[in-house]
C-alpha cells in the first residue's frame, strides 16, 4: 500500500516531552515525499498553538514558530478539537488563526478519510 494521505494527531502540551516536536518532525518528513499531511491538535496539544509562548524561558525553540511555517512544508489542513479548547478553556482568540476548530464527529469523519493515523 502506497501512503498517500497522512492524519497526526498531537495531544501532548509542548514542552512537556518530545512528543510534540516528533509530531512535527513526522509531518515534516512526510510531507518531503510526497504525502500529503494534516494535523489535528487534541487535549493539551492545544497548547502547542496558543501565540503567547515563552519557550526562551525554558530555553527550548519555539514549537508554534515551527507550526506556523508548516504551510510553507505543503502542510495547510490544521485543526483543533473545539470541544477540547472548551474543556481546557483555551478562547478561539488565543489559538493560532490558521487552525481550524473541528467538532468530534467531524474529527472522528476525518480519521475515517485518511490511509494512516499517527498519534503523538
Amino acid at each position: 500500500m502506497i501512503l498517500s494521505k497522512l492524519l497526526i494527531v498531537s495531544s501532548q502540551a509542548p514542552y512537556f516531552s518530545s512528543s510534540a516536536q516528533d509530531a512535527i518532525e513526522a509531518a515534516l518528513a512526510a510531507s518531503n515525499v510526497g504525502v500529503k499531511v494534516t494535523c489535528v491538535f487534541t487535549n493539551k496539544g492545544l497548547y502547542q498553538l496558543l501565540t503567547e509562548q515563552k519557550s526562551v524561558l525554558i530555553g527550548k525553540k519555539s514549537l508554534f514558530k515551527q507550526i506556523r511555517a508548516l504551510p510553507l512544508y505543503d502542510i495547510e489542513d490544521l485543526y483543533y478539537i473545539k470541544d477540547d479548547a472548551e474543556a481546557l478553556s483555551v478562547s478561539a482568540a488565543d489559538i493560532y488563526d490558521e487552525v481550524e476548530p473541528l467538532d468530534l464527529v467531524s474529527f472522528n469523519r476525518l480519521c475515517d478519510s485518511f490511509d494512516a493515523v499517527l498519534r503523538f
